[in-house]
């Protein structure tokens, strides 16, 4: 009897020590849809974030779109690199539109991504961005008939340059 007892001990030992190796290292972190504000324009996100121990991770590439970066993983080098995105060059915010410019970009009240654009209380340019689906363009006019492309990208609405220098406005 002590014999069966003293082997199902080691036995019992064993197994458990067997769980304990076999068993995954986890980790618990939180999946949160955070709102994404840069250079004070709320981005669209498309996934959520990872929340570990007090650190948000974002998806890179799609942090990068953000800021007018494409990506590339080179498995050979292990390398991730970043390269401007053509977009900053023909595009540009309305933040940057406002930081360029003595214009003031106030939301139209009761509708979803538009704004007004004035200079000294006079309104210059009025953008209705719900109607402008992700990667698409609309012209909208300013108060001298001028034709300006608009385009939603990664949920913020970008203004072509081109258009904008031929309307007066400042864009280096």
């Amino acid at each position: 009897m002590k014999k069966m007892i003293i082997g199902l001990t080691i036995g019992m030992l064993i197994g458990s020590s067997t769980v304990a190796l076999a068993a995954p290292n986890t980790v618990q972190a939180t999946l949160k849809k955070i709102r994404i504000v840069i250079n004070g324009e709320t981005q669209t996100s498309t996934s959520n974030q990872l929340v570990y121990k007090g650190t948000t991770y974002v998806p890179i590439r799609e942090t990068a779109n953000m800021f007018h970066y494409t990506t590339n993983y080179n498995s050979n080098a292990n390398t991730i690199e970043f390269k401007s995105n053509p977009l900053s060059t023909e595009w540009i915010t309305l933040n940057e539109l406002q930081a360029l410019n003595k214009v003031s970009i106030t939301p139209i009240s009761g509708k979803e991504s538009a704004y007004e654009i004035t200079s000294a209380g006079n309104s210059l340019l009025k953008i209705y961005g719900e109607d402008i689906k992700e990667g698409d363009s609309t012209v909208v006019s300013d108060v001298n008939n001028k034709q300006i492309q608009v385009k939603k990208s990664l949920g913020a609405i970008v203004l072509n340059k081109q258009d904008l220098k031929k309307a007066g406005f400042n864009v280096n």
